[in-house]
């Protein structure tokens, strides 16, 4: 196969929008993933990034198993940050899709549970970060299992 000017100059190209995606794709955190997420669901969030970080440290401290491993969360907040989480999802092995899915479960509920952002009257209002312990009902009670 002859490689022509052109075709040298397309795989260059090509390969520089890769190395930029993967230097993009290695500077997430899994606070982005977590953020990302939200958004996904809940629209626009105002949530200062002390507060992701703290959400974010909770839920996989309750729950160890279920942080994706780094590599993957980078690349999917990537994903998720530029549409492409659809096509992203189809193209992971099945056990890594599940991980994904099981994940974002968790931090939606883990959202839910844990900060105000059920009670907000609008997107444009703050969403906050209560605790791990957070419920507003007293008669309530948590046991871990």
């Amino acid at each position: 196969m002859r490689l022509s000017r052109r075709r040298a100059l397309q795989l260059a190209g090509a390969t520089a929008a890769l190395a930029a995606a993967g230097g993009y794709a290695i500077t997430r955190r899994p606070e982005d993933l977590v953020r990302a997420v939200l958004e996904r669901h809940f629209g626009p969030l105002r949530m200062e990034e002390a507060e992701v970080e703290a959400l974010t440290a909770a839920s996989v401290a309750q729950r160890p198993w279920i942080a994706p491993p780094w590599k993957l969360a980078a690349a999917y907040a990537t994903a998720y940050q530029t549409g492409l989480e659809d096509p992203a999802m189809e193209m992971l092995p099945d056990d890594r899709a599940a991980r994904l899915e099981q994940f974002e479960r968790h931090i939606l509920g883990d959202a839910v549970r844990m900060t105000d952002i059920a009670m907000r009257s609008g997107p444009d209002e703050e969403v906050s970060f209560i605790g791990p312990t957070a419920c507003l009902n007293p008669y309530a009670t948590f046991e871990v299992a």
